[in-house]
């Protein structure tokens, strides 16, 4: 499970729409997406600004832990350039 604290709703929203880009819709604060075989399970928190995003299944020939750490550059880098804004 990956934690990731100050995230707004404009920086959930920007996240949001770059997972739709690649084909995961995010429809909640909280839920799932299946794609490619792929479980990716998310709870956005607006309240505490917390998002916490897990990948809950992977095929056998793709690494989970792969996974977790595209998540997690995705996010750190979302997070950087609103910072940086």
């Amino acid at each position: 499970m990956l934690t990731f604290g100050g995230i707004t709703r404009r920086i959930f929203n920007r996240l949001c729409k770059n997972a739709l880009r690649k084909g995961i819709i995010v429809s909640s604060p909280a839920g799932e997406a299946v794609k490619d075989g792929v479980k990716i399970r998310w709870n956005y928190d607006s309240s505490s600004e917390l998002l916490e995003v897990e990948c809950i299944q992977a095929p056998f020939w793709i690494d989970s832990a792969r996974i977790s750490k595209d998540l997690q550059s995705e996010i750190e880098e979302v997070l950087g350039s609103s910072r940086a804004a």
